[in-house]
C-alpha cells in the first residue's frame, strides 16, 4: 500500500460513496475500486460491505482506517519535521462544524488563518452537530466547532468561541397545538415534543424538562438543529434549538419562540480537539488564530 491508497481509503471511510470519493481524488470509479480490493488482498479481510447505495466499515475496515490515519500523520509530522523552521506552515486540518456555525462562525475563523498560513489546505467537513465528538475521537477531522456536555472535557481540549442562547420553540399558525402554545399557563402535559435524537441539545432539553417537572409525550425524536425547527413548522410538537439556528431557518416565520417559566441553559460553543492533538502546529495555529480572532479589539 502506498500513501496515495491510504488517502483515498480514508477519504472513502468519510464519504461511504465509491464515486463521491472517485471524483475527489480525481480517480476513475473502476480505479478506486481497484484499489481498494488490492488493498483487501493485502490485509485478507474485507474492509467494506457494500450495496447500491452506500459502504459501510467492517471490524477490519475500522482498524485500517486507525493505521490508515496514523501512518499519514505520521508520514505529516515527518514532512513538517524535515522542513526548515522558516518555511510557512503548511498541510492539511479538517474541520467539522454544523452548516448554521460553518455560516456564522467560520468565515472570520477562515479568513485570519487562511491569512496567516496560506499554504496549509482546509477541508471543511458538515453535519449533525451530535457527531461532532465522535468524529474527533476517530479522527476522522482534527478540530471541530462543537459544545460539550458536562463531564466530558477530560479527553478534549476546548476554547470558547460564544454562548449559545437555546429557546423553547412551538409552531406559529392556526392549529390546535400554537394555539395552546400561546396560552398564558401552558399545559405542557398536552403538548407533543420532538426531542433531539443525541448531543448536547438533548442533554440540555432534558435537564430543562426535569426543571420545568415535565413527563414529556414525546412525538419523534430526530438529529440535526434544523431538523428540530422543521419539523415544530411543520407543527409536529414542541421542541429545542439555539437561538442561532432559529434566525437564520428558512421557515423562522413559521415558529413561535415560546416563554416557559424556566429557561434551559444556553450551551458554550466553541473550538474543540483532542487533547493530545492540540500541539500538532496546524491544530495550534489554528487554535491561536481562533483565539485572536474574537478577542475584542481594543
Amino acid at each position: 500500500m502506498d500513501l496515495k491508497e491510504l488517502n483515498a481509503f480514508l477519504h472513502l471511510c468519510q464519504s461511504k460513496h465509491f464515486a463521491t470519493t472517485a471524483d475527489a481524488m480525481y480517480l476513475s470509479p473502476s480505479t478506486l475500486s481497484r484499489l481498494i480490493q488490492r488493498l483487501e488482498q493485502e490485509i485478507g479481510e474485507p474492509l467494506f460491505i457494500r450495496d447500491n447505495r452506500k459502504v459501510e466499515l467492517t471490524p477490519a475496515g475500522i482498524k485500517t482506517r486507525e493505521f490508515a490515519a496514523s501512518t499519514l500523520n505520521e508520514w505529516q509530522h515527518l514532512q513538517q519535521e524535515l522542513k526548515d523552521k522558516s518555511q510557512q506552515l503548511s498541510g492539511k486540518l479538517r474541520i467539522f462544524c454544523t452548516v448554521t456555525a460553518a455560516y456564522e462562525f467560520l468565515p472570520q475563523l477562515i479568513d485570519k488563518f487562511s491569512s496567516e498560513h496560506p499554504l496549509v489546505d482546509l477541508q471543511i467537513i458538515t453535519g449533525d452537530a451530535a457527531k461532532a465528538l465522535s468524529m474527533i475521537e476517530s479522527e476522522e477531522v482534527d478540530i471541530a466547532i462543537a459544545a460539550l456536555k458536562e463531564g466530558q472535557s477530560s479527553k478534549y481540549y476546548f476554547q470558547s468561541l460564544s454562548e449559545v442562547p437555546l429557546k423553547i420553540i412551538g409552531p406559529n399558525d392556526n392549529s390546535e397545538l400554537a394555539i395552546e402554545c400561546q396560552k398564558q399557563e401552558i399545559d405542557w402535559s398536552k403538548l407533543p415534543f420532538v426531542m433531539p435524537e443525541s448531543g448536547p441539545i438533548r442533554h440540555k432539553f432534558e435537564k430543562w424538562l426535569k426543571a420545568m417537572a415535565i413527563k414529556p409525550n414525546i412525538y419523534a425524536s430526530v438529529s440535526g438543529h434544523e431538523a428540530l425547527v422543521s419539523m415544530v413548522a411543520l407543527g409536529c410538537g414542541v421542541s429545542i434549538a439555539p437561538e442561532l439556528v432559529i434566525q437564520t431557518s428558512p421557515v423562522q416565520n413559521k415558529i413561535a419562540v415560546l416563554q416557559p417559566n424556566i429557561n434551559p441553559d444556553p450551551f458554550d460553543l466553541g473550538v474543540c480537539c483532542l487533547k493530545n492533538k492540540k500541539s500538532e502546529e496546524t491544530v495550534a495555529a489554528f487554535l491561536l488564530s481562533a483565539r485572536t480572532a474574537t478577542e475584542p479589539s481594543s
